[in-house]
C-alpha cells in the first residue's frame, strides 16, 4: 500500500474503516457483485442497503476500492446487481493484516483459508470443539477440498462468507450451532456451477435474514422445505435450477414467513419459476433479471399482494405479462427493460393507481392498452424509440414524465465471467 493510501484509511471515520476490513472477507483479484457486500453490511451494522452503498461510493472516492458499472447501471429500489466492487489485492493484505492483530480465538474477524484439505494448525484440535469468538468468518477452499471439516463453535458468528471452488461442497454442520447468524453468502469460484449439499443445516437459524448463493447448482425446491422462518432475502446469482416437479407440500406462509425481497440474476436455465414464489404473501420485491429462458410468469402472482417492486428486466423470451397483474394493488415499481420480444402490457394496467415508474427500455415492440391513460404522476424510464409510444398518450395522462436514455453496451460484464 502506498502512502497515500495509508493516510487514506486511517483519516477515514470508524464505520468506513470497519467496512473497509470486512473486504478482507472476499477473495483477491475477485470482482464482486455490489449486491453482495451490501447484503453482509446490512446485517452487521444494522443499516439499510441505501446506507450501505453510500459507504461504497465513500471509500471508492477515498481510491480505497473501485466501482465498476455494469450493463444499465440501474441502482433503483435498493438493485445493486449491476455494480461491482474491484479492490486492490494489496489493500486486501493490508486488511488481512489488521484483523491479525488480535489473538486468533479473540477476533472480530476471521480469515480461514484451506488449500489441499490442510487446515491451520489451530484447527487440530480433536478432543474439544474449537471455540471462535468472530462475528464475521470467512472460510475459503481450493478445488480440492474434500468436505472434511472438525467441530467448531462459534456462537458469535453474525455473518459467514463461504469462498469455494471445488464441483461438490457439503455445508460444515457447525452452521447449525450458529445461532446468531444472520447473513450466509455462499461464492463459487470454480469454473461451473458446484453441488452445494447439506443445506439443512440452515434450517431453523433463529436470525438467519439473508442467504445468497453464487454460481451455484440448486434445487428451489428445497428452500420451502429449510423452515427459513427469519429469512428476509433470498439471492441467487449465475446459479443453475435444477429443474423439478413444481409442486410442494409445505405451507410457505408459515415456513417462509418473514421472506419479503428475492433476487434471481443470471440463472440462464431457469424456464418457469417455482410455484411456492407465488405462495410468498410477505414478499415486496421480486427481481428476475437475465434468465434469457423464462417464458412466462403465471397468473397466480395476482395472490403476491404486498408486492411494490417487480422487476422482470433482460429476461430476452418473455412474450407477456399475466393479466392478473392489475390486482397488484400496492405495485410502485414495473421493469421490464430489455424484453424486446415483450408484445404488450396487460390490459388493466391502468389500475395499478400506486405505480410510480414503468422502466421499459428496449420494449418498443410493446403495445399499450387504453388504460395507461389513468395512471397519474408516472414516469417512464426507456430509450428514444419506446419513448415514442408514450409520447402519443402525453395529452391524455396527468403528470407523465418520460426519461429517454440510448442504449449502452458495457464490457465490465465480460470480466465476470
Amino acid at each position: 500500500m502506498d502512502l497515500i493510501s495509508i493516510q487514506s484509511f486511517d483519516a477515514l471515520p470508524h464505520n468506513l474503516r470497519e467496512c473497509l476490513l470486512d473486504m478482507a472477507s472476499f477473495l483477491e483479484v475477485q470482482r464482486i457483485i455490489a449486491s453482495t457486500i451490501i447484503d453482509l453490511w446490512s446485517e452487521l451494522y444494522g443499516n439499510e442497503s441505501s446506507l450501505c452503498m453510500n459507504y461504497l461510493q465513500e471509500l471508492a472516492s477515498h481510491n480505497l476500492l473501485q466501482l465498476l458499472p455494469l450493463g444499465r447501471n440501474d441502482c433503483d429500489n435498493g438493485f445493486y446487481n449491476e455494480l461491482m466492487v474491484k479492490q486492490d489485492n494489496f489493500l486486501r493484505e493490508f486488511a488481512i493484516n489488521q484483523c491479525q492483530t488480535e489473538p486468533i480465538f479473540e477476533r472480530k474477524r476471521l480469515n480461514l483459508e484451506i488449500q489441499e484439505n490442510k487446515f491451520p494448525n489451530w484447527c487440530l484440535n480433536p478432543e474439544h470443539p474449537i471455540f471462535i469468538n468472530a462475528s464475521l468468518l470467512s472460510i475459503s477452499t481450493d478445488d480440492s477440498f474434500s468436505s472434511g471439516w472438525g467441530e467448531m463453535y462459534c456462537p458469535n458468528a453474525e455473518a459467514l462468507v463461504l469462498n469455494i471452488s471445488s464441483s461438490n461442497y457439503a455445508l460444515p454442520n457447525f452452521i447449525a450451532t450458529m445461532e446468531k447468524l444472520k447473513v450466509v453468502i455462499i461464492i463459487n469460484h470454480g469454473l461451473d456451477p458446484a453441488n452445494v449439499t447439506n443445506l439443512s443445516c440452515l434450517s431453523s437459524l433463529p436470525n438467519l435474514k439473508r442467504i445468497r448463493f453464487e454460481k451455484v447448482s440448486i434445487n428451489l425446491l428445497d428452500i420451502p422445505y429449510l423452515q427459513l422462518m427469519s429469512l428476509e432475502k433470498l439471492s441467487l446469482w449465475l446459479c443453475h435450477v435444477v429443474e423439478t416437479d413444481n409442486e410442494t407440500e409445505v405451507d410457505v406462509s408459515e415456513t417462509l414467513q418473514s421472506l419479503q425481497e428475492i433476487e434471481i440474476d443470471y440463472c440462464y436455465n431457469l424456464v418457469d419459476l417455482p410455484y411456492w414464489i407465488y405462495q410468498v404473501v410477505s414478499l415486496k420485491k421480486l427481481s428476475v433479471t437475465n434468465c434469457n429462458m423464462l417464458c412466462r410468469v403465471l397468473e397466480a402472482i395476482c395472490d403476491l399482494r404486498n408486492l411494490e417492486v417487480l422487476r422482470l428486466s433482460d429476461c430476452t423470451s418473455l412474450i407477456e405479462l399475466p393479466e392478473t397483474i392489475d390486482k397488484l394493488s400496492n405495485l410502485r415499481f414495473l421493469d421490464v427493460s430489455g424484453g424486446f420480444q415483450l408484445k404488450k402490457l396487460p390490459l388493466e394496467i391502468g389500475n395499478l393507481q400506486k405505480l410510480e415508474t414503468i422502466s421499459m427500455k428496449d420494449c418498443y415492440r410493446c403495445e399499450l392498452p387504453d388504460s395507461v391513460k389513468h395512471l397519474e404522476n408516472l414516469e417512464v424510464k426507456c430509450d428514444e424509440e419506446t419513448a415514442f409510444l408514450w409520447k402519443r398518450l402525453k395529452r391524455k395522462m396527468k403528470n407523465l414524465t418520460i426519461t429517454a436514455e440510448e442504449t449502452e453496451h458495457n464490457l465490465n460484464l465480460l470480466q465476470l465471467f
